[in-house]
């Protein structure tokens, strides 16, 4: 049956061009925690501790890009690679470094436990070649703990009783906060993030901590980055909760091409756990990205800073079959964090920021760990479906069906998804035509959750 449904996918659409962001899937990475192609800068890595550097690096990552390649995205993400605080910070009695690198020392240089500014551009390069754009994490919020800053640029920084009770001046987590409205502070960090864009290639920015800096500093650096790195470099930012109504102003202002959907995220778990009805969930499904023209929500069902959707869904992978069913067949950018597709679980930090698992590969630091390929094989064929018919990126969406946890809908006019929850018979009729399968949840049992693809012949 494998088999069939793979030969009914038909060719593969060709990556698109650099500027469809549209038609983009993002595969999110952890750079130390994706590959170790370098142990002579493992600084600071000890593999028994979570919360301390695991290894991976941009020369591990650019070895590996054809697991990403071969899975079909089309674009990587990767953590901050500035160089961080050297020191550690205690955690209830742990060390934590800065291995997830949002803790910057200095924004003009790349951190030794990452690689280099020209194994950077290597990165780059390869992956264009592979068709796969790069996007940087990029932070202008705030510094890391006790950066040399504090010292050397006091002035440019707010802390302890300067820290105000609104996101802008919020010192987020007790971070030191930039200054932002000022125009050294601005012109120091458009000039070290956007010059370095600029000296290695990559394709866009995702911006961290977008909402804790006002809006004038977005639309100035929305300005620049066109000016310097062309009208298609991709920004992408993190509003926290953010759906169409927050992501409204920063797109009308032109200050973000994108947004991460995490009104996506919650309301599809809330499906998966049965709190939220399908006729409930239909109808945010129906408008969930009635954004501008040209700009885009990018769905998620799991990243860095939560539990993976996996864990919250308890292992059960039929289930998180039907989240990566919804996720590729949405509007809108979807983005895969690093290993969800062979079955990552990750609970509570830190577990929800564990290493990639490489089976019997020898890559460090996940070298020995079990991966599910049956469920990457899904995630592989989704995304094949996605690229080789633009409907399911498309904005025509109809629900067929919506009732006691199976959602029914077409996208387009001639793709059928086909979700059951709870694994009760199916309760719809088939619009009619002639209806071929073309892709299936493997793995499935009785009674469980299960989901397939279809189309109009």
């Amino acid at each position: 049956m494998r088999a069939a449904i793979i030969a009914l996918l038909g060719f593969v659409a060709p990556i698109p061009a650099m500027a469809d962001w549209g038609n983009d899937i993002i595969y999110f990475v952890m750079v130390d925690r994706f590959a170790d192609g370098n142990p002579d800068n493992n600084f600071d890595v000890d593999r028994d501790n979570p919360l301390a550097f695991q290894g991976g690096d941009l020369t591990g990552l650019t070895a590996q890009l054809d697991e990403i390649a071969d899975l079909g995205a089309t674009a990587v993400w990767l953590t901050p690679v500035n160089q961080q605080i050297t020191h550690n910070i205690d955690a209830e009695g742990v060390a934590f470094f800065p291995h997830h690198g949002y803790w910057t020392n200095d924004f003009n240089k790349i951190d030794r436990r990452y690689g280099t500014e020209a194994e950077l551009k290597l990165l780059a390069d390869r992956a264009h070649e592979l068709g796969i754009k790069v996007i940087l994490d990029v932070v202008y919020n705030h510094v890391g703990y006790g950066a040399d800053w504090e010292t050397e640029r006091p002035d440019w920084l707010r802390t302890g009783d300067e820290c105000g009770g609104d996101p802008v001046t919020e010192c987020l987590a007790g971070l030191p906060d930039l200054r932002t409205e000022l125009p050294a502070v601005r012109e120091h960090l458009f000039a070290a993030h956007i010059g370095l864009a600029k000296r290695t290639g990559i394709d866009g920015f995702r911006l961290d901590t977008v909402k804790h800096i006002d809006h004038i500093f977005w639309q100035d650096h929305a300005e620049r980055v066109r000016a310097e790195l062309g009208p298609d470099f991709l920004l992408l930012g993190e509003v926290w909760d953010a759906d169409k109504y927050l992501a409204r102003s920063y797109f009308e202002a032109h200050e973000m091409d994108a947004m991460f959907d995490f009104g996506f995220r919650d309301r599809t778990l809330k499906f998966l756990q049965g709190i939220e009805s399908a006729e409930r969930y239909s109808r945010y499904f129906l408008k969930r990205h009635e954004v501008p023209r040209g700009t885009y929500l990018a769905p998620f069902l799991s990243n860095h800073d939560m539990p993976m959707m996996l864990a919250l869904l308890r292992g059960d992978k039929g289930k998180l079959r039907l989240g990566l069913a919804l996720l590729f067949t949405s509007q809108g950018i979807p983005v895969l964090s690093w290993g969800e597709e062979i079955g990552r679980r990750g609970g509570v930090w830190p577990d929800n920021r564990g290493v990639m698992a490489w089976g019997d590969q020898d890559v460090a630091p996940g070298a020995g760990k079990a991966r599910d390929e049956e469920l990457r094989a899904d995630v592989k064929q989704l995304i094949a479906l996605r690229r080789a018919h633009p409907e399911l990126s498309g904005d025509e969406t109809t629900i067929v069906h919506a009732s006691d946890g199976q959602l029914v809908y077409l996208r387009g006019e001639k793709l059928l998804i086909v979700l059951n929850r709870d694994g009760a018979p199916d309760a719809f009729t088939f619009p009619d035509g002639d209806w071929a399968l073309l892709w299936e949840t493997s793995g499935s049992n009785e009674g469980s959750a299960r989901a397939a693809v279809y189309q109009m012949q």
